[in-house]
């Protein structure tokens, strides 16, 4: 196959799980090999999921420049949020943290520094995020094909939060989620991939050299959890705290 024909062979399978709400099979006859090519499958299908919102760090590896995918409007919600649970394949939960862009990243050659970037943030939130997939073998997935499919991306809920400062809280960042008052993932800083302020800067900087694109005032990144998932069922409740930060909480409906 052609680069064009894997693109686009690719993307005609996401569209179709998206539009037929079911989970598929990895498409294994479909020779996806190239990181740039999954990200050009991604690029297709979130073209027909919604209205761009931000952006979400995920796949994350220490040592890596993290991978990003869309978020859209359409799946966000604020605080406290409600989700369907047959509207899903799969529902997981990841505690994180949210950036709030108050100000436009351009496009530029020159790499941005976080002091550039923290100048750039209008608000540093608790966020929730649900992990998703359109692939029936999750999370057994290939990583390229995880990336074509958004980073398994289901929807987002965005919290509470503060003016951030200089972002360097982020790092020891302490944090709480809960399933109907139980305790699921807690901890304090361990990120997996270090410093989320540091996952920041490298994605922005790595988008803009790849796509050659900036970021827009309004736009919400996330960056990655803190420390795995928790599957969560239909009819419980959500809630995460990171302590000085902020809160979110979410209801899984049947």
């Amino acid at each position: 196959m052609t680069r064009d024909e894997i693109i686009s062979a690719g993307a005609e399978r996401l569209i179709a799980a998206h539009r037929e709400g079911r989970a598929i099979p990895v498409p294994r006859e479909i020779p996806l090999a190239e990181e740039a090519d999954a990200y050009a499958i991604q690029e297709r299908v979130s073209a027909t999921l919604g209205t761009h919102a931000g952006w979400k760090l995920g796949g994350i590896v220490r040592g890596e420049t993290p991978r990003y995918s869309r978020l859209f409007a359409e799946r966000n919600q604020a605080s406290p949020g409600s989700v369907r649970r047959r509207n899903h394949y799969v529902v997981f939960l990841e505690p994180e943290l949210a950036v709030v862009l108050g100000e436009d990243i351009p496009a530029r050659e020159a790499p941005y520094t976080l002091a550039e970037i923290a100048t750039r943030v209008d608000g540093l939130h608790a966020a929730i995020e649900l992990v998703d997939s359109r692939f029936d073998a999750w999370p057994e997935v290939p990583p390229l094909w995880q990336l074509a499919d958004g980073l398994s991306h289901g929807g987002f809920v965005l919290g509470s939060g503060i003016a951030p400062g200089a972002l360097d809280q982020m790092v020891d960042a302490e944090y709480r989620l809960t399933l109907d008052g139980r305790e699921a993932l807690a901890g304090r800083g361990g990120h997996p991939g270090g410093d989320p302020a540091a996952l920041l800067v490298e994605a922005v900087n790595a988008r803009i050299a790849r796509d050659g694109e900036g970021f827009a005032a309004g736009e919400v990144i996330t960056t990655g959890t803190f420390d795995g998932v928790v599957e969560m069922l239909a009819g419980q409740r959500a809630r995460l705290v990171f302590a000085g930060i902020g809160e979110a909480s979410l209801r899984l409906t049947p």
